[in-house]
């Protein structure tokens, strides 16, 4: 009796084992429930630059972009699908020409705004900007950005990137947008000289002063806006006032093919930038736009400024 006994615990052991089965474990094993998942983040509230509170209530699927900087981080930020209105500055990227134009900043229109049905417009400006008050007494999700500085720049990116649903994308934008930056910022904080910079953004030589986007490039690329101390973030300089300040370098940040008129001006050839050769040309978008390519306008500036430390 004893040895049936023992042979029927052998054959059930070997049945066991050559079905790939353990009997044991599978009596005593308790399920692992599945990973639950990530919660939403719809509806979304972020307050924004004007100082509103804005809710989000869902990922947006159309969004019309009110500033060509703002065109340019969504592209970036491979949201270029979703954007289904722009204004007739937004010219980059290229495939940016395919969207809609809504006019331009100062004059959009708002019926064709309305009619596109868009789940977020995003625009530039304070919360008293036409553009803003306009579109959020239409009803529709507006988001303000507005940036000073380099750092600001890359938060409206984060920004923009968290109320377009695209998070992640916009923090290892500016990661790498950051350490470029930071890079640059190391090759310029010893320079030996800081020369005196003179903004063109008009050729009846309007200029930039404190405050603006352009002062705050040309401090970190290691020079100083001879502005600077005016008092207004922008203004026009007479010929006479500009030979008095006589800047280092120039920073012509207007279309090349319009240089001619600023040659043209009496005194113009008299400026030590001139008769020296230091008038820049960078891209007026790439130097003026807070926008991914920013640091691109950085550097530009910084190599005009600091050839040397760039070799």
């Amino acid at each position: 009796m004893r040895k049936t006994f023992v042979g029927l615990v052998l054959v059930v052991m070997l049945v066991a084992s050559l079905s790939g089965c353990n009997w044991f474990s599978q009596t005593s094993a308790t399920p692992t429930p599945a990973p639950a998942p990530p919660p939403s983040p719809w509806p979304l509230a972020v307050t924004d630059r004007s100082g509103q509170q804005v809710t989000i209530a869902a990922q947006p699927g159309r969004i019309i972009s009110m500033a060509p900087n703002l065109t340019e981080i969504l592209f970036a930020l491979n949201l270029g699908s979703k954007v289904v209105g722009r204004t007739s500055f937004c010219n980059h990227p290229p495939e940016a020409a395919a969207i809609p134009s809504v006019g331009d900043e100062w004059s959009p229109n708002y019926e064709l705004i309305a009619g596109l049905k868009p789940d977020l417009v995003l625009a530039v400006g304070t919360a008293e900007s036409k553009i803003v008050v306009e579109s959020r007494r239409l009803g529709l999700t507006t988001v303000v950005t507005q940036s000073a500085t380099i750092e600001e720049v890359f938060e409206d990116i984060v920004l923009v990137g968290k109320v377009a649903g695209a998070t992640q994308a916009a923090e290892q934008l500016v990661d790498t947008l950051r350490g470029r930056y930071h890079a640059i910022k190391e090759k310029t904080r010893d320079a030996k000289d800081r020369p005196s910079v003179f903004w063109v953004i008009d050729i009846d030589l309007w200029t930039v002063g404190p405050g603006t986007f352009m002062d705050h490039l040309t401090t970190v690329a290691g020079g100083v806006n001879v502005a600077a101390s005016e008092g207004f973030a922008y203004l026009q300089y007479s010929m006479e006032a500009l030979l008095a300040k006589d800047p280092d370098v120039i920073i012509v940040a207007v279309p090349k093919d319009e240089y001619p008129k600023l040659q043209a001006k009496p005194g113009w050839d008299q400026l030590s930038a001139v008769k020296n050769q230091r008038v820049l040309f960078p891209d007026p978008d790439v130097v003026s736009r807070p926008g991914p390519r920013i640091v691109d306008g950085l550097e530009l500036v910084a190599r005009g400024l600091h050839p040397q430390l760039f070799r």
